[in-house]
């Protein structure tokens, strides 16, 4: 990638000036004229794989031939995202051969940074060598972020403004104002990748909360293509919140604690062996933590321990990747992982580093998926524990399948199913199902505890991929299965089943669509049956290792 950078010329396109950023741009869209930026290299011995030139062209939200009102006016608001922001996720250049599982790498890299909703890179065959065609076309990326989740009179809600491509080069700012029925936050944030030396990426993020707050700050260097040789991340965390324990699908809290936390981490890795398809990977990871709670009313200081851990880890995986459309949303590419990656490793807490007992702590996760009749489906897997010279101290197993399926075109179904088993979490980490998260029809914790099981099924069919030309309308049926519950009680589990209507915006960066469900909840021990409203956004699971326990 430095190669290619170096070889590289500037291309001398000029970012016009804009005066303000646009603060009502949840619905302007704009387009910017294409422009085609060619990078062509020295003089070069004729060989037909060689690049011999790179043609850049980006567009802006509308293609040029959209020439509305709309269009124009959002044209002068609207940051078209910058030849230097695109050309390092190139992984190819001038004079190198032609590799089309580089091309493809690239590709991904380009849609994984979030601000566009087209993404296309071709070849032509010249006598003199290939020619490579770039393009790219930017999704409206300053929002109005508006989220509302309501079941059963339970309201939470979040507004806020979103500019997740500020000033053209993939950065992500966000204020935001959340109200859940525990608690509001006000809360800021910052994400600029590539940020230091065109390598390392930086986020901030702060969160001034009713009963508490939240400080956060990581400075990265991923591994950005398949064949990158090594990678780091370092994070400091800092929290004094306010944790809630809910019990037996009671809305009302039964215990209140204290929480003060701090957590420093980094790691590192290095590429054992490195290709196209795939890579093993040797880490390190170390971190110092402080973690005090208190009940509420003590009346005592808090308490202050610290402890220590490091330990290595290897990453394997064998690289299968897969493009779809309309999965989360419409009409929109999404990557899909159908390969193998498994990562194992194992840090020492040493007693001499605050622990009570000399203690090791193996963590396995997995990730495999495959292609099935007409679609393709993928099962996940987490395991973690601590053990002591007393035994298992705590641990985690989290299991998880999804499946999709496209019959024919605009038409999805989509099954997932999971399950989970705690022992000893700490306060605030059980699982916690209701409102839009597990069964969508059932208010805030109704279901809690250190043993889950959850299933949904959603069919979606697809009315228009592009209404008016800015939102893609959809229908759809589902159906939710599951609960959580504590070990040695009775499991508490729930039903609902509904219908709803999908929307997404066709020409935004974001994919994931909306949802506004009418759903039927069939009454359990806890709560009541009866027809509800739920609005939520995405999907109501999350991927192993990413969901909040």
């Amino acid at each position: 990638m430095a190669g290619y950078l170096s070889r590289l010329r500037s291309s001398g396109v000029r970012l016009p000036v804009r005066l303000a950023l646009p603060l009502l741009g949840c619905c302007l869209p704009a387009v910017l004229s294409a422009q085609s930026v060619a990078d062509s290299g020295p003089a070069l011995p004729s060989d037909s794989r060689i690049i011999r030139a790179i043609q850049l062209e980006r567009r802006d939200v509308f293609d040029p031939h959209e020439r509305g009102w709309l269009a124009r006016v959002a044209n002068a608001l609207h940051f078209e995202t910058r030849v230097p922001t695109v050309r390092r996720e190139l992984l190819f250049g001038v004079g190198e051969p032609y590799d089309s599982a580089r091309v493809a790498e690239s590709e991904r890299n380009l849609r994984g940074l979030g601000v566009f909703r087209r993404v296309q890179i071709d070849s032509t065959q010249t006598d003199s060598g290939v020619v490579m065609k770039v393009l790219t076309k930017d999704g409206w990326s300053t929002r109005a972020d508006w989220r509302f989740r309501s079941a059963g009179g339970e309201v939470e809600f979040t507004i806020g403004m979103v500019e997740d491509n500020l000033l053209g080069t993939a950065s992500s700012a966000s204020v935001r104002y959340r109200k859940t029925p525990d608690r509001s936050t006000v809360a800021l944030g910052f994400r600029r990748p590539r940020l230091f030396a065109g390598q390392v990426g930086l986020a901030l993020a702060y969160e001034n909360r009713s009963d508490g707050r939240l400080s956060l700050v990581a400075l990265e260097q991923p591994f950005y293509s398949l064949t990158s040789s090594a990678g780091f991340r370092f994070e400091a965390e800092d929290r004094d919140e306010r944790v809630l324990r809910f019990f037996d699908g009671s809305a009302t809290a039964r215990d209140t604690l204290f929480r003060q936390y701090t957590l420093v981490r980094g790691s590192a890795a290095w590429a054992l062996r490195k290709s196209s398809t795939g890579f093993l990977r040797l880490g390190i990871q170390a971190q110092v933590r402080r973690d005090d709670f208190l009940p509420e009313g003590a009346g005592i200081p808090f308490p202050r321990s610290v402890s220590g851990a490091f330990g290595p880890y290897l990453s394997w995986n064998r690289a299968r990747f897969l493009v779809t459309e309309g999965v989360s949303g419409f009409a929109r590419e999404e990557d899909v992982d159908l390969g193998a990656t498994i990562r194992a490793g194992i840090n020492v807490a040493p007693s001499a580093f605050g622990y009570e007992r000399d203690g090791f702590a193996p963590l396995v996760s997995a990730r495999v998926g495959t292609s099935i009749p007409g679609g393709f489906g993928y099962l996940e897997g987490l395991v973690s524990g601590m053990y002591t010279s007393a035994g298992l101290d705590s641990g985690v197993v989290q299991l998880a399948a999804t499946g999709v399926v496209k019959p024919t075109r605009g038409h999805v179904g989509i099954v997932h199913v999971e399950a989970g088993w705690l022992e000893n979490p700490l306060p605030g980490a059980e699982f916690d199902l209701g409102l839009g998260s597990g069964p969508r029809a059932f208010r805030s914790h109704a279901f809690t505890g250190d043993r889950t099981v959850f299933a949904t099924g959603e069919y979606r069919v697809t009315v228009t991929e592009n209404f008016l030309g800015l939102v893609g309308v959809g229908i759809a049926g589902f159906v939710d299965h599951g609960g959580a519950w504590y070990a040695g009680t009775p499991r508490r589990l729930g039903w609902d089943a509904g219908v709803g209507l999908r929307l997404g915006a066709s020409r935004a960066s974001d994919t994931e669509a909306l949802r506004f469900d009418l759903a039927r909840r069939f009454g359990n021990d806890a709560q009541d049956g009866g027809w509800v409203v739920v609005v939520g956004k995405g999907f109501v699971f999350s991927p192993v290792g990413k969901r909040s326990l």
